[in-house]
């Protein structure tokens, strides 16, 4: 009976211990167990729906990208689903009377959604005709239709006039001048340039079609001939940057971005956004950005988000533990605390928490001191006997 007495005080005891470590533990880490939380809820993207939708309305190379953004995963590249779409879009895509369309589309249009009219688009704006053009609709819309022209494509093509001029005279040493203005023509006709960045750069565009000098638009053309020199760099990708400068002084940033991210800078901006600029700003020098991020836009907005609180290196310790945590034993019992902290943290409200910590506290401490108290106090008696 004395032995069962024990052996149930003991039980409890312990009981009482570890729910006591447990509630502290996510007391303390409180901060960092909600990011637990976060991370646990993560679940990769589906990248079907988006494709299928895009391919269905006629999107086939947009569809097509997006697809191939997510090839490079595994868990996208063995779905028989996604091989199933792929090849069927691709097979639509790469069919001789779409890629003859989108080809003409590029060269009398300077639109079109795939590689076959971007690069004809680019050949035709390279040159002083594609400028020629552009003015003349301009002065025709002013004095024959009698409206308004777009003061941005007419500055445009100004300067590109003026840099055309200046690279045949000079022996072509105005090349990053009619790469970047090639390409920002394109972003234009594509409708990728963002308003403010259109209206920052006719400021710039006009100053050296007045003065016939392309000082004024050195830095960003500079910045964007660096970009389009990254090696395996599309120009699908060169427009993806443009689309996410607000104004001039973000094409350098977008030029960090491309030194550290490289050939992939246009996916990370395509699927997350702002977040690749973010986390460079936020967490300069991680080395492991890049791969951070290739892991993030894996999950989304919410993979993206998350790494902009925690920045590249404790990302990826994160994603480690809650999705890979079956490789060691070590993670495999780290995984499960973390699992039990974070339903703790879920299930308990935190003024229940510090409850069941003062409790259990109490009864941590007070039952080793009573034992003890009592064991000095049979000791004095037997003593005094």
């Amino acid at each position: 009976m004395f032995f069962t007495k024990v052996f149930i005080k003991t039980m409890i005891y312990l009981v009482t211990a570890v729910l006591f470590v447990l509630s502290v533990t996510v007391l303390v880490k409180k901060h960092e167990i909600a990011l637990l939380k976060q991370f646990y809820a993560l679940n990769r993207i589906d990248p079907i729906p988006e494709a299928e939708k895009l391919y269905r309305a006629g999107e086939y190379c947009e569809a097509l990208e997006y697809l191939e953004y997510f090839m490079d995963y595994d868990y996208v590249r063995t779905n028989p689903e996604v091989q199933r779409l792929y090849k069927e879009v691709k097979t639509t895509r790469n069919s001789y009377a779409f890629r003859a369309e989108d080809l003409l589309k590029g060269v009398w249009k300077g639109k079109g959604a795939c590689p076959e009219s971007l690069v004809s688009a680019t050949v035709s704006d390279f040159f002083i005709v594609g400028d020629v053009r552009d003015l003349l609709k301009g002065t025709l819309d002013k004095y024959y239709y009698e409206q308004d022209p777009d003061e941005f494509v007419m500055a445009l093509a100004g300067v590109g006039i003026v840099a055309s001029v200046i690279t045949y005279m000079s022996g072509g040493t105005t090349t990053p001048a009619k790469v970047s203005l090639s390409a920002v023509k394109l972003a234009e006709r594509m409708g990728k340039l963002p308003a403010s960045l259109r209206k920052s750069l006719t400021k710039i565009f006009r100053e050296a079609a007045r003065t016939g000098n392309l000082k004024p638009i050195k830095p960003m053309s500079r910045s964007l001939y660096n970009i389009s020199r990254v090696k395996g760099l599309k120009i699908r990708d060169l427009l993806v940057i443009l689309s996410r400068s607000r104004r001039v002084s973000d094409i350098k940033m977008m030029e960090k971005a491309a030194g550290v991210y490289g050939k992939k800078i246009g996916k990370y901006l395509k699927l997350g956004g702002q977040s690749p600029l973010k986390v460079l700003r936020k967490f300069p020098g991680d080395k492991q950005a890049a791969r951070a991020m290739d892991s993030a836009v894996q999950y989304g907005a919410g993979g993206t988000r998350l790494l902009e609180k925690t920045g590249p290196s404790k990302f990826l310790k994160y994603v480690r533990i809650t999705k890979y945590t079956a490789r060691t034993t070590r993670s495999v019992w780290q995984g499960r605390l973390n699992r039990l902290l974070v339903k703790l943290f879920s299930f308990f409200p935190e003024w229940s928490l510090w409850a069941i910590a003062g409790v259990s506290g109490l009864i941590v401490v007070g039952m080793p001191t009573r034992a003890v108290v009592k064991w000095r106090t049979r000791r004095r008696e037997r003593s005094s006997t």
